[in-house]
């Protein structure tokens, strides 16, 4: 049986962790925050009695209630450079709905550096967007991406602009629908960033390009050391 970690228990990871444990996926669930009563109308897996409980416990508990069969693993840990790879150790596939930057390009690294895929998912405002990563098939999210901005605040975040909870619900299910077809064997979306506008009602996917020089998935590409340095204070904070 598949093990898939969930980074992120938040607005994307929710909906994306229900979906997987319905179609019996074994879960490892990440995250170290606990539930905010501010939250809670765009993280589906919590009630107003899981205020101030951890994520994890509270996702779990969910979780199994809803099907008792799927086998959970809950870890309150946040991923840092020094926690990445042996969070992520044994598992087939890494589900990333965090809500930084930063995190975000810590996971893809400690994807490409053991080599499983990855299935990226953000939310800002009405818009949000998937990412799904096989390595050598197709652009990553450095590809895409590139590198962290420059920390000045001009970046867009959910903090800064606010998320409609529907679209992270949305985009949760959409994320989970790429997890299962990369189970499947099925890799065909691979390198398509999807973009999904919930105030137009509309979807787009498109093929994205890798990079040559990329420094993460270029052929003959080292191993990224995972150091505090190239993540910011930010990182793990998801």
């Amino acid at each position: 049986m598949p093990l898939v970690a969930v980074v992120g228990l938040g607005g994307l990871g929710c909906p994306a962790a229900w979906a997987l444990a319905r179609a019996e996926v074994s879960l490892r669930l990440l995250d170290e925050d606990r539930v905010e009563r501010s939250n809670l109308h765009r993280q589906m897996l919590y009630t107003e009695a899981d205020v101030g409980r951890a994520k994890v416990d509270a996702a779990a508990r969910a979780l199994l209630d809803a099907g008792p069969q799927v086998a959970l693993e809950a870890m309150a840990e946040h991923v840092t450079p020094d926690s990445a790879l042996r969070l992520f150790e044994g598992v087939s596939l890494v589900v990333e709905g965090s809500d930084n930057l930063a995190t975000k390009f810590l996971v893809a690294d400690a994807c490409a550096t053991l080599g499983i895929p990855v299935v990226h998912g953000a939310c800002v405002g009405w818009v949000g967007t998937v990412l799904p990563v096989v390595w050598r098939a197709g652009a990553c999210y450095r590809c895409v991406f590139e590198d962290l901005p420059l920390d000045d605040g001009s970046a867009a975040s959910c903090v800064t602009a606010g998320v409609y909870g529907p679209v992270t619900s949305v985009v949760g299910a959409l994320m989970a629908a790429d997890a299962l077809s990369f189970l499947a064997g099925d890799t065909s979306r691979a390198g398509h960033l999807g973009r999904y506008d919930g105030w137009a009602q509309s979807w787009r996917s498109t093929p994205m390009r890798a990079r040559a020089d990329c420094p993460l998935c270029r052929p003959g590409a080292a191993p990224p050391t995972l150091t505090p340095d190239r993540y910011g204070a930010a990182c793990g904070d998801v």
